[in-house]
């Protein structure tokens, strides 16, 4: 079986569209520090797909498949997997389907495991490229598309990711699931076109017009934690001032 064939993981991540046979890719380091659950490697590219637009006035492709969806009805971009772990991680860059599935059931980004939660069972978020100062900072309500990560792997990505040196921890007590973010299109006198990239509500006409890319929540009930921020940046800027080690190809 190729890389280019979507490989379904288990049922559970049916739907949610892992893309990935979960042996095989556990096998080849899914789910740790060395390859993020969330993480898309070089040989894992988006798929081309003629759009149309359907009977109901939304878009969709000719020949859907199950994963195309998510299970609000939102259309996705096509994204290829591989579980054999051929070419390198790239950890800026979102595997589609497996950002779909972390934020949908609100697992750990890292090793897909349960999020770290405080005594009210408020959720860890920790997001990239935050503010220096936190005074005054109000994330409440904000819509966010970076899914809930353990401690463990919190503190390894804090100390690993470039994006992390100013990053903003956040204990969430109610992380709504809003919608998606991807391509807007909108339909004139040639045809569809591009609108640019955006959001697009669950349950509202606007979804039907968007080919996403994340799966986004809402975050309310929002707290910073200042101690873990600091936490979190000082190992962020320990790696700075170590030597960087190349990064890791497989044939």
């Amino acid at each position: 079986m190729t890389a280019s064939t979507p490989i379904l993981a288990p049922r559970a991540l049916r739907r949610g569209g892992a893309g990935l046979s979960a042996l095989t890719a556990q096998a080849a380091g899914l789910g740790t520090s060395r390859w993020p659950f969330i993480s898309r490697r070089t040989t894992e590219r988006p798929q081309l797909a003629r759009l149309l637009v359907r009977r109901d006035g939304s878009l969709g492709y000719p020949d859907e498949r199950e994963e195309d969806r998510d299970t609000e009805g939102g259309l996705w971009v096509r994204i290829t997997s591989d579980p054999t772990g051929g070419g390198r991680v790239t950890n800026a860059l979102p595997h589609y389907y497996r950002q779909r599935h972390l934020m949908r059931e609100l697992l750990c980004q890292v090793c897909v495991g349960a999020p770290a939660r405080n005594r009210h069972g408020d959720f860890l978020f920790v997001l990239p490229d935050g503010p220096e100062r936190l005074a005054g900072l109000d994330l409440e309500g904000v819509r966010e598309a970076t899914p809930p990560v353990c401690l463990h792997d919190a503190d390894d990505s804090a100390a690993g990711c470039p994006r992390l040196t100013r990053c903003v921890a956040l204990w969430v007590r109610r992380p709504l699931l809003y919608g998606v973010h991807g391509t807007r299109y909108g339909l004139g006198p040639q045809g569809l076109h591009v609108l640019g990239l955006g959001m697009a509500e669950y349950e509202t006409p606007a979804l039907g017009w968007v080919v996403a890319t994340q799966m986004v929540r809402s975050l309310n009930g929002v707290t910073v934690d200042e101690e873990l921020t600091a936490h979190l940046r000082a190992l962020g800027q320990a790696r700075q001032s170590r030597p960087h080690a190349p990064a890791s190809t497989t044939a």
